[in-house]
């Protein structure tokens, strides 16, 4: 009996051994609903011992020694059958719900349908029964099952595609394919072109949708890293422009304090650039999205039309553009340049140099000086 029981339902056993090795590998993992699919495991592993059980003491035949016992024991082993049939379906679904009330819910048809089946133990002949002669017959209300089934293969499609079509659309064929899958299966059992492989099917489709769930799992994984890994750019960013723009307001200011007493014109045109600068420096701080090169370009100007206005450096700047179609965060590269200008020259000035140019199917944005270090940063 053994040996038939694992020839009958080898394939079934070899795919719940390999989903059981994947869930075993990502159990560290917090992959969606694990304790539901371990769930459907084991419904899906006594299902395999009833349903063999069952077709064993069918194939006894009616001229066998204790066959009201035998009966009595089919029946309860097909009702077993019937019922968890759809309730593994059933767990698919329900692991797409996020509430109780809805999975509650969702659970009726399967408590209707196991509700149907369970009156055959009170002799009852509406969903099936077996005769003396140890025969199975159906019922009138033996379609329940399949009912059922059709019912949770499309809340599973439209649950699975309304769930996911917004992370990524071309996943979702993976529910498309088991939900054919399902469908094709049932029907060759309703119309008994082709028995016997419902239990392997179910069980590649929770493989699939096991499998599916990973994918999704280790995308959203993926997502939150790259989220963080910019949230932290983002924050440093922010850091590197708090440190900076104190020390060269406070310069600034100085300088236009000096400009009022010998050039009053001076002064004033020094106040504009520096009225611009600021301006363009809080509605940047203020934008998340990237903007574009030449916005990028207008701050730096800005701030070497200030830095030039110090009379105790000879600063110059020379621009190096060949590229100028792209956009970068917002103050990522006027940061650079005063870098270059406050620690790359000597106190008596020099020379910055912007370039821009196209390599490798890359846009490169350099800054150097002719200071000490006098390389690109």
């Amino acid at each position: 009996m053994i040996y038939t029981y694992i020839s009958s339902n080898f394939m079934t056993l070899m795919i719940l051994l390999i989903l059981g090795a994947v869930m075993w590998i990502n159990r560290k993992e917090t992959i969606p609903a694990s304790n539901l699919f371990l769930a459907g495991i084991f419904m899906l592993l006594v299902l395999t011992v009833t349903d063999s059980a069952e077709a064993w003491l069918g194939n006894l035949g009616e001229n066998v020694e204790g066959l009201p016992e035998i009966i009595n024991a089919r029946t309860i082993l097909s009702v077993i059958n019937y019922t968890l049939r759809p309730a593994i379906i059933m767990i698919e679904v329900v692991i797409l719900l996020p509430t109780r009330k809805l999975r509650m819910i969702c659970a009726l048809p399967a408590v209707i349908n196991a509700g149907i089946y369970s009156t055959a133990l009170f002799g009852s002949h509406i969903a099936f029964y077996i005769s003396d002669g140890n025969r199975w017959h159906e019922g009138p209300l033996n379609f329940s099952i399949f009912l059922t089934q059709y019912i949770y293969i499309i809340l599973l499609a439209v649950f699975s595609f309304v769930t996911f079509k917004q992370k990524n659309l071309k996943k979702v064929i993976i529910i498309i394919v088991i939900f054919i899958e399902a469908v094709v299966v049932a029907v060759c059992e309703i119309t008994e072109f082709l028995t016997g492989y419902a239990t392997t099917v179910t069980a590649l489709c929770i493989l699939a949708y096991y499998i599916y769930l990973s994918l999704i799992y280790q995308q959203e994984i993926k997502e939150m890293a790259a989220q963080k890994e910019l949230e932290a750019a983002h924050s440093e960013l922010m850091s590197l422009r708090n440190q900076i723009h104190p020390h060269f307001i406070y310069n600034t200011l100085s300088i236009i304090r000096s400009l009022i007493r010998i050039d009053s014109d001076m002064a004033v045109k020094c106040m504009d650039l520096f009225s611009g600068y600021l301006r363009s420096h809080i509605e940047a701080i203020k934008k998340k999205a990237l903007i574009s090169f030449d916005e990028e370009l207008d701050n730096v100007r800005l701030y070497m039309s200030l830095v030039q206005i110090d009379y105790t450096r000879k600063v110059d700047v020379k621009y190096d553009i060949h590229v100028t179609d792209f956009y970068l965060p917002p103050l990522s590269l006027e940061p650079l340049v005063e870098n270059a200008v406050e620690h790359g020259l000597s106190k008596d000035g020099g020379i910055v140099t912007l370039h821009t140019f196209e390599e490798n199917n890359s846009i490169v944005i350099g800054v150097s000086d002719n200071g000490t270090a006098g390389k690109p940063l």
